[in-house]
């Protein structure tokens, strides 16, 4: 019985001794740069010109894409330094032509990671036009070396490639509802006509008027810029109604990014999968459409090309402007 106890006590000490003790987390190995995808979690993925994310100008590394830019995250494995470390890499285009495709923003082939800080990344703006939307515009980043004698390159994860799908996205476009209310979606400019343009003027807005139970209220809709003028030219676009409906239990505060999540899935081939027939609510079949606010329509332009509106800012009370962004096929 004595030796039991004994045993007792030598297990309790043994185990109390392993709690007190903590894991050393800290990285060991050797330091590397290496390219990093957050989003997938693999080094590669597909990218293009969107309206979903969550910046201006879509080139900070640690955000998604928005608009026609992108990037390239590179990471620092190991100790911070108090120096900053610049990181050499080499471009190879598979299917993608610089200068057409994309373009680099920046440094052509060498990026730096600030002192202090353990990130950077290849910055892009994403040019692929193409009218077929199965092509795949293909480019892949090396890293080389870096400044830095003792921070080496990973060698499992030094490549990294992207493939860029065709698409136009225009961020941040103000629309009155007089004059000045229709765009085009080949350019992204706001005209005051719907035909003689540059560009076929192929999204219009306007206020309507309704009277329902004898209170009459202004709203606003998207609708075909030819039943909008009347000029058998125009564009005749289709809408779908309102896609992408938040559950009840989403709070108004965060529909803007309920309504950005949604978006960031988005790419060519879904885009291209929008109905043109049928009773769906995603189906682009209505000449017009009543907006709300952080809502998400389809549309198909009278040239056949499809592509998503993201409702930014509605008019109040009424009066004022309608903002929106526009994902389009080229």
């Amino acid at each position: 019985m004595k030796t039991k106890n004994i045993l007792y006590i030598l297990l309790s000490v043994a185990l109390l001794s392993s709690c007190g003790k903590e894991r050393d987390l800290t990285y060991q190995g050797a330091d590397v740069v290496e390219f990093s995808n957050p989003i997938t979690g693999v080094n590669s993925k597909i990218t293009g010109q969107s309206i979903g994310g969550t910046s201006v100008l879509g080139d900070n590394p640690n955000i998604p894409i928005r608009g026609e830019r992108d990037s390239v995250i590179i990471q620092l494995v190991g100790r911070q330094r108090s120096e900053p470390i610049t990181i050499s890499y080499s471009i190879t285009p598979g299917t993608a032509v610089e200068g057409t495709d994309f373009e680099i923003i920046g440094t052509r082939g060498a990026v730096v990671i600030p002192a202090n800080q353990s990130a950077t990344a290849i910055r892009l703006r994403l040019l692929n036009s193409s009218v077929t939307p199965t092509n795949l515009a293909t480019v892949s980043f090396r890293i080389t070396g870096t400044s830095a004698g003792d921070v080496g390159v990973s060698e499992n994860y030094k490549n990294f490639a992207l493939s860029i799908f065709p698409m136009k996205a225009y961020i941040d476009r103000v629309l009155a509802g007089g004059q000045g209310n229709y765009l085009a979606t080949q350019n992204g400019l706001i005209y005051g006509n719907a035909t003689g343009n540059a560009a076929t003027a192929d999204i219009a807005v306007t206020l309507v008027s309704r009277s329902v139970n004898g209170v009459v209220s202004t709203v606003p809709v998207l609708i075909s810029p030819r039943t909008l003028s009347g000029n058998a030219a125009a564009s005749a676009t289709t809408y779908s109604n309102r896609v992408f409906i938040p559950a009840s239990t989403v709070p108004g505060y965060l529909l803007s990014s309920w309504a950005t999540g949604q978006l960031g899935a988005v790419t060519a081939a879904t885009v291209n999968a929008i109905p043109t027939s049928g009773a769906t609510a995603a189906a682009v079949v209505n000449d017009s459409v009543d907006l709300v606010e952080n809502g998400i329509y389809g549309f198909r332009t009278g040239a056949g090309k499809k592509g998503y509106i993201r409702v930014k800012k509605l008019p109040v009370a009424g009066s004022g402007a309608i903002t929106i962004d526009v994902m389009a096929q080229p």
